[in-house]
């Protein structure tokens, strides 16, 4: 039985409000400067003074993907004290995975425009999606301060008692949330990426990375899962009810892939469909495994 402490709860809160406060204010600074370096860059015109004020940009991801990290251990926490999962949290975490990746996306866009930009190349396709991912940005942080806010006021008014949490049931929920939404994020990139090989060569190492990244969420709440548990013995870490489900969920998880598999062995090796590609399947392999048991998990956790 662990006992979660509210003071802890409200610490992390209101941690991550101000960081999510900082981080919008980022976003505005990173706006403005978009604004002022975009005209230079198209031009090709000297960046001045603008230079030194893109170095900012840098740090300002740097916090970012910092302030996801933080926000997520936050969410998990108030899971866990809350014990229950609405629409709202579902949301949340599928904004906090995609703004997450989003970081990501921001750093190698802007790494592109650098380098097009020293070569004489036109980056006039880079900075729509620029400005889309700011937008992302956005609306997650002011989403996650609004909710925020909401929770240290119920937090205020709400001093009962702590609430105990058994086999912390809302972080093993969470998780199948986040792999759900990781799966699915996962198999449209790696279809896109298949579909986009017989065109452009997609290289190994990109497929890898962009792979693993799309996993870290996924990755982080299973690592808070584990670490929680790692004092009991594996026996007890699911109850008799979340071990069926889990048992149940990999049992036709394991069913389905392998048509699933067989079939996509069938469309990678005919070479009037697809030329590329040898190495998309296990990207494919995990990320529909993931999404299967996720969602399997999920139907079962709700039924009765």
């Amino acid at each position: 039985m662990f006992r979660l402490n509210k003071k802890i709860i409200r610490v992390f809160t209101i941690a991550t409000l101000l960081l999510g406060v900082i981080s919008l204010l980022w976003l505005v600074y990173d706006y403005f400067l978009y604004k002022q370096l975009k005209p230079v860059i198209l031009g090709f015109g000297e960046l001045g003074s603008l230079e030194q004020m893109a170095e900012f940009v840098w740090l300002s991801y740097l916090f970012m993907f910092m302030v996801h990290i933080i926000a997520g251990i936050t969410l998990l926490l108030h899971l866990r004290y809350f014990r229950v999962i609405r629409l709202i949290n579902i949301i949340i975490i599928l904004l906090g995975i995609t703004s997450f990746l989003a970081v990501l996306s921001d750093w190698a866009i802007l790494g592109d425009i650098l380098k097009e930009y020293e070569a004489g190349w036109d980056t006039s396709g880079e900075w729509p999606i620029l400005y889309i991912l700011l937008g992302i940005h956005a609306v997650f942080l002011l989403l996650l301060t609004g909710i925020f806010a909401g929770v240290l006021r119920r937090l205020k008014v709400n001093d009962g008692e702590e609430m105990a949490v058994k086999k912390d049931e809302m972080v093993f929920t969470a998780a199948q949330y986040v792999g759900l939404i990781c799966g699915i994020i996962g198999l449209v990139w790696t279809v896109f990426a298949l579909v986009l090989s017989q065109r452009l060569p997609v290289s190994y190492y990109h497929m890898l990375a962009t792979s693993i990244l799309i996993l870290i969420p996924y990755g982080l709440v299973v690592l808070y899962w584990f670490i929680l548990k790692c004092k009991e013995k594996i026996g007890d870490w699911y109850d008799e009810k979340q071990s069926r489900d889990v048992y149940r969920s990999g049992f036709i998880t394991l069913v389905v892939t392998i048509p699933v598999m067989l079939a996509l062995y069938l469309v990678i090796h005919n070479d009037t469909l697809f030329t590329r590609g040898d190495y998309f399947w296990f990207p494919f392999l995990v990320f529909t495994s993931l999404t299967l048991f996720s969602v399997l998990t999920l139907i079962h956790y709700h039924e009765t």
